[in-house]
């Protein structure tokens, strides 16, 4: 009985600390919420962030985009891919559903590299999210959990 008291009192304290030791970020201007995994580290652009390991190898890009239109949003990240990768080939692009706001995704190569890039409609008038993540196919497949993580906490700001 002892032991089962013990790791129910340990459970929650675990979960607890590695709460604590994620990030969460807002961007007041789209209205939108996302959490970080421990140890990653960020940097701030204009109008977003780019988060990555400490060892880096792999990225996610998150850039508050104007307008609403998902399709000409994903059109234009697309174009700015392809000006900065040779080789670019993408899959069929999915309609999906990120914690209640409409998004669009497309995964791709280039350069040996893996690609996914999604454009999600925030909850602020007139403004996009656009998400793209790459790297190198060992890598992704090492923080795929991490990722996951990312990607599923991108969420309406309370």
């Amino acid at each position: 009985m002892l032991k089962k008291l013990f790791f129910i009192a340990i459970i929650p304290a675990i979960f607890s600390t590695s709460i604590f030791a994620q990030e969460t970020f807002t961007n007041e201007a789209a209205k939108v919420s996302v959490t970080l995994p421990a140890g990653w580290i960020y940097e701030n652009t204009e109008g977003g962030i780019v988060v990555h390991p400490s060892e880096g190898g792999f990225a996610v890009f998150l850039q508050v985009l104007s307008g609403d239109d998902l399709s000409a949003s994903l059109a234009a990240a697309d174009q700015e891919l392809q000006a900065n990768y040779t080789n670019l080939q993408w899959g069929e692009a999915v309609a999906r559903d990120v914690n209640g706001m409409s998004a669009i995704t497309v995964d791709g190569t280039a350069d040996g590299i893996l690609l996914t890039v999604g454009v999600i409609d925030c909850p602020a008038p007139n403004t996009t999210l656009m998400v793209g993540a790459w790297g190198a196919p060992d890598v992704i497949e090492r923080y795929a959990n991490d990722i996951m993580l990312i990607l599923g906490s991108i969420s309406p700001a309370q």
